[in-house]
């Protein structure tokens, strides 16, 4: 179905021309900064910088690279630039002359940084960068000189973005939280809050905090406020004006719908420019009573292409004719088609909008398949367009619409009768045509899509697919409607793909058993009496075939030829009559044990006689074949698998896309590949365009909720549509569709690109900054640095290289060192080298030592500091408790997590009283339902052995379990699956919930490929509280206790929220422990 299309391999991305014509206007500038006088507008745009008057007009490009450029910003006297690029493979911060010219690098940690703002004496940037004061949210703001090279200087150990400094250049605005700028009308915990801190005092002042989102603060020049964004409805952001001495604010923009973003304020406070929707604008305080749009068109050179010139080697899709010696795939968006001898395919279609799902007629002279064009997703049929002529030596073709509807099919079979079209349409709509595209018919409904497979008479339909509890089951059901639809399977976990034998005798399907999702194979004889047959009545049969084959009959008295008579018109074959005994055919349904293994993509033979699969049997991948009935172990048939996969009657073979090449398989595993090349020329505007509408068909037939957002999708398609086919880079066509997204307002969405191909030289490499695996004391003058502390199984506490916190470290590799000094000089390189420390011990008197380590990056560094914070915060439950209460963290719902989660159920908490479980900065995932079975355990009995003390036999529960007074810690970074976990444990009455709301962004998610685009997220299920009935999306659950932690304290080893925990936690237990136990007593007692 279209929803799983493939990535295609791409050798050749791009041919360079021209999509443009000097004068046509810029759609989306992005980030600008705005000159110290308000007269010049420097942005973003197609990878480069840009400069224009703020009057608008003709823009001129600063910079070209193949690298990126980006994040400009204005030095205070306007003569220089700051921006952001990644041409070092890093994201660095370089500065050039406001005018253009060469730039020079000023940030060289291969973490990277971006800038912010420039101090107000011009001398130093301010930046942000990832490192390792703390295993999440790890940005921090740093000051960078910018006339010597010098040790970045941190400003203060908190997280924050969007810094700006004070016109003194002694406070710092900066922004905490925050939803994604393009999401309209986001309410709940995670809206964005702006925040000062105060250098000389080193403390941290909440400004403002709202239900919504409060972003990009911009100082006021002479500092008695600042200008920032925020909005009062569902609609977007305005621009608005906070006085800090008296709290009043002002709104200065009015816009009814969409977004003020990226504002920017000139130096002397004149001007102010800002992005909304697709233009920049300027607004002057106290001059303009409105802002004023610009225009602003292309002038230079330009480099993007209009057209892709591409190269294909591998397809999404294929279809061979029945004999084999055609074949028919998409590839690039298009439907090729070629024969496997010469194997030049020909183009069957151009259009840029994407074709795919070829199907091959029965006589091979037709090709249906699927088309995005005019706007709407529709069968097509190709023929050659010289009648008699075969499609794989045709040149031109024509082609004929099948049908024309609004909404998607997808799925398209051919009928053995060769007369029918099945296909699937909205999102589980099973419908039959003729192949001409009349009498339409439907003939199932329902929510969700089908795999389905059509019986060898064309009478019957096998389908599987989810009932309200997204299990699946195998169904058969009449083509005419006649019964209602047969539960074959019948099974809590899922059955999936059946298949027909092409007898009509067996009906095989495959199903997820077992705790680890293993998917074996299941079988049912449609005929009660095949089912029943024994062995020794098979092998009676085989043998009178045998005899038969050896002994020939006598031959019949030769007779006198008849008369020759006229040809007649062959006649089709009779259609195999299928057969189905139903009663009780779901007790004769039998089962092909695999082991740990999951079989998938079956496939009959034509004799009926074996089923080929996909499995990994033994630690060997590939395609077995059992063989009905009686030799049911596997046989590797080859070490290969493939996709759309048909076992042909003519060829005896099996075809197949395998790794993205269409193939045949033999009965004796021989396997021949049919590679090929395929040149393509795609307008990319056109093609961007074709792809918006794919995104939005994608949400607007599956996003959870069928009111979008309370928008008018169609509109939402004109809003947007236009200026996606006119922009000329993947960037701007992401940040379109996600603006469109942005509209529902809703969670997990998002949209990303397909990789682009890699660097020339695939064995260069790219330098790191190496970490030593200790962090260093920022209070600590010289000299040398000293050791703040050592993070667990890092490189400094491995044996032979220990370090000790205290310790100064003098040198490295012979490089006397001070906290002044910028250690990427030393430390930037490659990872796989010893570094040589010259340590001072913290002895008395002090010794001098050499220490060899061998180093880490900076991201492997922030994942030690996870455990060694978990270790930390188990200290302080501990030691706060007296060691009466366990504590532990759900990293994430997601399998390892919660095996982790089993192991410290008992490891930490065994002989304890109370626990407190941590879902705070957790993203979601699945096992809600596992944690809660070990919280909620029923408890019916109490099991005593002899001298022993009470008790449960843990081998009779599911999972180990935790009976005693739990408390859940949450906050505003608990998303999806960990949100639902807190609601239930909140509902359920198990336990205390602290901390702060979680972020209500609960809905499940699939993905889907756009062409060879992107990828977009499409979310499909929502979840409703139980209690309330109330849609858990912008519904955070509530804790019992609610506690914001202040910036800072986190890093410094201050938990707040962990604090009132195990206070809560203290009372919850003195009240179970109120209650009186239940009083023992034996039989012989009684």
């Amino acid at each position: 179905m279209w929803q799983n299309v493939l990535r295609a391999g791409v050798l050749s991305l791009l041919c360079f021309g021209s999509n443009w014509t000097r004068g046509s206007e810029i759609f989306l500038p992005s980030q600008p900064t705005v000159s110290p006088n308000g007269e010049t507008i420097v942005f973003h745009c197609e990878g480069d910088l840009w400069s224009v008057s703020s009057a608008g007009g003709v823009a001129q490009r600063l910079s070209v690279h193949p690298s990126r450029e980006w994040q400009p910003v204005f030095s205070p006297d306007g003569q220089q630039l700051a921006f952001v690029s990644d041409r070092t493979g890093a994201e660095q911060v370089y500065v050039m002359p406001a005018a253009g010219g060469a730039p020079r690098q000023v940030t060289f940690h291969t973490a990277g940084s971006a800038v912010q703002d420039w101090h107000p004496d011009g001398l130093s940037l301010l930046v942000t960068g990832q490192r390792d004061h703390f295993w999440r949210e790890a940005e921090r703001f740093f000051l960078i000189n910018l006339e010597q090279r010098q040790a970045e200087q941190l400003v203060f150990d908190a997280w924050g973005i969007d810094g700006k400094l004070s016109p003194d250049g002694r406070k710092v605005l900066f922004v905490r939280g925050g939803e994604r700028w393009w999401r309209k009308g986001y309410r709940g915990a995670r809206s964005a809050q702006i925040w000062l801190y105060d250098r000389d005092g080193g403390t941290y002042t909440k400004v403002l905090e709202k239900e919504t989102d409060c972003n990009w603060p911009l100082w006021k020049p002479d500092g008695s406020g600042f200008y920032y964004t925020s909005g009062a409805n569902s609609d977007g952001y305005n621009l608005w004006e906070y006085h800090l001495d008296t709290g009043e604010e002002t709104q200065l923009t009015r816009f009814t719908a969409d977004s003020v973003v990226f504002p920017a304020l000139s130096r002397d406070g004149s001007t102010l420019v800002f992005r909304h929707l697709f233009h920049l604008y300027v607004y002057r305080p106290g001059q303009d009573p409105l802002p004023q749009r610009l225009t602003i068109t292309y002038g230079g050179d330009h480099v993007l292409p209009e057209v892709w010139r591409r190269q294909f080697t591998r397809a999404d899709n294929v279809s061979f004719t029945t004999d084999g010696l055609e074949v028919a795939f998409a590839a690039g968006g298009d439907i090729w088609v070629m024969d496997t001898e010469l194997r030049e395919p020909r183009q069957v279609t151009s259009s840029p909008e994407e074709e795919r799902e070829p199907v091959f007629s029965a006589d091979g002279k037709s090709l249906y398949f699927l088309s995005d064009r005019e706007g709407q997703t529709d069968i097509w049929k190709a023929e050659a367009a010289t009648p008699g002529a075969a499609l794989w030596e045709s040149r031109d073709f024509t082609t004929t619409r099948l049908t024309n509807s609004a909404e998607v099919e997808f799925d398209v079979s051919i009928s053995p009768d060769e007369e029918h079209l099945f296909y699937q349409k909205k999102r589980g709509e099973l419908w039959v045509m003729r192949t001409d595209g009349t009498g339409n018919r439907r003939i199932l409904s329902h929510w969700n899509s089908l795999n389905y497979s059509i019986s060898p008479d064309g009478k019957w339909i096998a389908a599987s697919y989810e009932d309200e509890d997204f299990n699946d089951d195998v169904y058969i059901l009449p083509v005419d409607g006649s019964r209602e639809p047969y539960n074959v399977s019948r099974h809590p976990t899922d059955d999936y793909s059946p298949v027909w034998s092409p007898d009509g005798k067996i009906l095989a399907y495959t199903g997820n058993r077992g705790f680890n999702g293993d998917r074996d194979i299941f079988f049912v004889y449609l005929r009660k009496q095949d089912g029943d047959q024994q062995s020794r009545d098979r092998k009676l049969e085989q043998a009178r075939d045998k005899i038969l084959k050896a002994r020939p009959q006598s031959k019949p008295a030769e007779q006198k030829p008849a008369e020759a008579k006229p040809a007649e018109t062959p006649q089709k074959p009779p259609l195999t009559e299928v057969v189905i005994d139903f009663e009780d055919l779901h007790r004769r349904v039998r089962r092909v044990g695999l082991g740990n293994t999951s079989a998938s993509t079956l496939v009959f033979s034509p004799d009926s006689k074996k089923l080929a699969f996909a499995a990994k049997i033994n630690d060997r991948a590939g395609t077995y074949t059992i063989e009905f009935p009686d030799k049911m172990t596997p046989v590797l048939l080859s070490g290969s698998t493939g996709s759309l996969v048909r076992w042909l009657p003519k060829t005896k073979a099996i075809v197949w896309l395998s790794g993205g090449v269409p193939g045949t398989l033999s009965a004796t595993g021989a396997e021949t590949k049919y590679t090929f090349r395929v040149d393509q020329e795609v307008d990319r505007g056109l093609r961007y365009r074709a792809a918006f509408d794919q995104c939005w068909r994608v949400m607007r037939d599956n996003w959870y909720d069928d009111r979008l957002g309370n928008r008018n999708w169609d509109e939402v398609r004109r809003k947007y549509r236009e200026v996606a086919g006119n922009v000329t880079d993947y960037p701007r066509l992401a940040t379109i569709i996600h603006l469109m997204l942005g509209e529902l307002n809703g969670s997990h969405l998002g949209f990303s690109g397909s990789d682009l191909p890699g660097p020339a030289n695939p064995q260069q490499w790219i330098e790191q900054t190496a970490h030593l695996g200790v962090r260093f004391d920022p209070n600590h003058r010289g000299p040398g640095l000293r050791i703040r502390d050592v993070i667990p199984d890092g490189p400094a506490a491995k044996a032979g290289s220990e370090l000790r916190a205290g310790e100064l470290i003098l040198a490295i590799n012979g490089t006397v060192i001070d906290p002044a000094y910028d250690l990427t000089q030393i430390l930037n390189g490659t990872l796989a080298r010893d570094l040589t420390l010259t340590v001072r011990s913290v002895d008395e008197p002090p010794t001098e030592r050499e220490v060899t380590l061998r180093p880490i990056s900076f991201a492997a560094a922030r994942e030690l500091l996870y455990p060694m914070l978990m270790q930390q915060r188990h200290d302080q439950v501990s030691e706060k408790s007296g060691n009466k209460f366990g504590y532990l963290h759900i990293r994430s719902m997601n399998q390892p997590s919660f095996e982790v989660f089993q192991k410290q159920l008992y490891e930490l908490g065994y002989g304890k009283e109370g626990l407190i479980i941590d879902v705070r900065d957790n993203g979601g995932g699945f096992t809600t339902d596992h944690l809660l079975t070990a919280l909620t355990q029923p408890r019916h009995s109490i099991t005593v052995a002899r001298d022993g003390v009470p008790g449960y036999p843990q081998d009779r529960t599911i999972y180990a379990t935790w009976h005693k007074p739990i408390v859940v810690l949450c906050n505003q970074n608990s998303y999806s699956n960990a949100e639902i976990f807190s609601h239930a444990i909140k509902g359920l009455k198990r336990g205390k919930l602290v901390g702060v709301a979680t972020a209500g962004g609960v809905i499940s998610t699939g993905a889907v490929s756009i062409m060879d685009i992107g990828v977009l997220r499409y979310p499909f299920r929502g979840w409703y509280s139980q209690w309330t009935g109330e849609d858990m999306e912008l519904s955070g659950a509530v804790p019992d206790v609610i506690i914001w932690p202040e910036p800072g304290q986190l890093p410094a080893g201050r938990d707040v929220q962990l604090e009132k925990a195990i206070e809560i936690l203290a009372q919850e237990v003195e009240l179970e422990q109120q209650k009186p136990p239940v009083k023992l007593r034996k039989a012989t007692e009684r």
